[in-house]
């Protein structure tokens, strides 16, 4: 009898100790993931070098340089400024791809930009593609993809997050 208590008292620290060490395991996966995509992407976005080139890539790159060859035949100043760009949300799609971050958080964060740039950026990478006869920006356009499975507003909710108007203007 005395057995059978050890046992069943083993058991059920062994099982305790099991849930701490999972919650545990969850809690530094998370403190990680945030750290990551904070020291990583947020700390680019908030870069003026890299404000300025997105807004190049957004506002100006169509208008100046058509897409025929890819982005590596541009000009020195467009060619910079498009792979700034792009190669920064590649990063973001490969920890998106590799579960290294939250999928929720990073598509939450980046959803409209990810979306923007890449319809921008789409035909200029197709290009590089037919040039380099080789894959070019995968997990950007993985993540791309991915944002279209669902509004930012639903990713948001899915956070737990709030909004007071709605995440949405009304119109």
């Amino acid at each position: 009898m005395y057995n059978v208590i050890s046992l069943v008292i083993s058991l059920i620290a062994l099982a305790l100790s099991g849930f701490a060490t999972i919650r545990q395991l969850r809690y530094a996966r998370s403190a990680s993931d945030m750290t990551l995509l904070l020291e990583v992407a947020l700390s680019a976005t908030r870069d003026r070098g890299f404000q300025n080139d997105q807004r190049y890539v957004l506002t100006r790159l169509r208008e100046e340089h058509l897409p025929d060859a890819g982005m590596d035949a541009l000009p020195e100043q467009a060619r910079t400024a498009t792979r700034n760009v792009a190669f920064m949300y590649e990063y973001i799609g490969i920890m998106y791809a590799l579960d290294m971050v939250d999928s929720r958080i990073a598509l939450g964060i980046f959803h409209f930009r990810i979306r923007q740039v890449w319809e921008t950026l789409e035909p200029y990478i197709r290009a590089e593609r037919v040039a380099r006869q080789a894959p070019f920006l995968p997990f950007f356009e993985n993540m791309y993809i991915r944002s279209q499975d669902a509004p930012a507003e639903d990713i948001l909710r899915s956070l737990g997050l709030c909004s007071a108007r709605g995440f949405m203007p009304e119109g």
